[in-house]
């Protein structure tokens, strides 16, 4: 027996779940980290605020670009300048952890936005253009 032919319009809905899934993970840490940021008992010093606005702006970087995805407004693949957008989220991922690190109560809540960003990396590389 033959394998099944793909269904295009299911692998399309497949994404477009997927996508929403990242934004929605995405949203979640940044909630984590808010509520941990009003948790904090005054132990932020300026590093830590610049650290707070930075991982917010990244955040929402992120979660507009997955719904823009998932709208099918942009692809992964879209070039802005040198990069493809999965470039830009992967550069905005690192500032993300990176600015979360430095605020006291979300050290390892930042790195939970590995996971949408391997989804992404998996949907990115999934159907690679023929060369």
């Amino acid at each position: 027996m033959p394998p099944p032919e793909p269904d295009p319009v299911q692998a399309r809905r497949t994404t477009t779940r997927l996508l929403w899934a990242c934004a929605a993970l995405t949203v979640l840490v940044g909630v984590f980290q808010l509520a941990g940021i009003l948790n904090g008992d005054g132990e932020y010093d300026a590093l830590a605020w610049i650290g707070v606005a930075i991982a917010a702006v990244s955040l929402l970087a992120l979660i507009g670009i997955y719904c823009a995805c998932a709208l099918e407004r942009l692809s992964l693949r879209t070039r802005v300048f040198r990069l493809d957008l999965f470039q830009v989220t992967t550069v905005l991922l690192l500032v993300a952890i990176v600015a979360g690190v430095l605020v006291p109560s979300s050290n390892t809540t930042a790195l939970a936005l590995l996971l949408p960003w391997g989804l992404t990396y998996w949907l990115h590389n999934l159907n690679q253009p023929a060369e």
